[in-house]
C-alpha cells in the first residue's frame, strides 16, 4: 500500500479537500483550464489519463456545453470529480482502445501531468494514440512538467516517488517535451505555462490533416 492509498483510507470524506490543497503547490488546474476556454467549437472533449477527476472538474465549468469523457487505466477514474453530471462520463481504458473505437471524434483531447508517468518507450505512441483521437481541425493540448534544479522539482518527484508509488521521468528540456508533442499533422496555436510553477509547460496544437 501506498502512501497516498493509506492517506486515503484515513482521510475518508477529507481526502478531496486536502489533495486540491497539497496539488496546488503544484499545479493550478483551473489556470490551465481557463488557458483552454479560448478553444472554439468544443462539443467532444477527452481527457487522457483522467486519475481523480480534479481536471475534468476544472473543463467541466469551462465547457459547460461540452460532453466530456474522461479516462484511466487505474481503478476508479474520476473517483473525485464533484462537478456537473450530465453529459461527463469516466471510463477505466486505454487510448489504444479508444482510438479504435472513436478515432477522429473528439474537437479538444488534453493531456495533463501524464506523460512523465508513461515510460520513454511509450510516449511516442501514446502521442499517435492521442492525434489520432482528434477529429481534422480540433486541437490537442498537453501539459507536462519540465524539470529545473528547484525545489519544486524535488518535491514533485519525491511525491510522486513516495506519495503515489510511482517513478517519475520529467521532460529534462522544453526542446524534449516540445519534440515529442509535435509533428507534422500539428500547428502550435498557444504555449506556456500554468501557475504556480514555471515548471508547468503546455502547449496547444491545431491537427491540420
Amino acid at each position: 500500500m501506498t502512501i497516498g492509498e493509506l492517506a486515503r483510507r484515513i482521510l475518508g470524506p477529507l481526502t478531496d479537500p486536502v489533495a486540491r490543497i497539497y496539488r496546488s503547490y503544484f499545479v493550478d488546474l483551473d489556470d490551465f483550464a481557463g488557458r483552454l476556454a479560448s478553444v472554439e467549437g468544443v462539443s467532444n472533449l477527452l481527457e487522457i489519463g483522467c486519475g481523480d477527476g480534479h481536471f475534468c472538474q476544472a473543463l467541466a465549468a469551462v465547457f459547460p456545453d461540452a460532453s466530456i469523457l474522461g479516462i484511466d487505466i487505474a481503478a476508479d477514474p474520476g473517483g473525485l470529480y464533484r462537478g456537473r453530471v450530465e453529459g461527463v462520463e469516466f471510463r477505466q481504458t486505454t487510448t489504444e482502445e479508444l482510438a479504435g473505437e472513436r478515432a477522429r471524434r473528439f474537437d479538444l483531447v488534453v493531456l495533463c501531468d501524464v506523460l512523465h508517468h508513461v515510460p520513454p518507450e511509450e510516449r511516442v505512441g501514446l502521442m499517435e494514440q492521442a492525434r489520432e483521437l482528434v477529429v481534422p481541425g480540433g486541437q490537442l493540448a498537453v501539459k507536462d512538467w519540465v524539470s529545473t534544479r528547484n525545489l519544486a522539482t524535488a518535491l514533485a518527484y519525491l511525491s510522486d516517488r513516495f506519495i503515489t508509488g510511482d517513478r517519475p521521468r520529467f521532460f529534462v528540456s522544453e526542446a524534449e517535451f516540445s519534440d515529442l508533442v509535435t509533428d507534422d499533422s500539428l500547428r502550435i496555436v498557444d504555449q506556456g505555462w500554468v501557475r504556480p510553477q514555471r515548471n508547468n509547460r503546455y502547449l496547444v496544437l491545431r491537427k491540420t490533416s
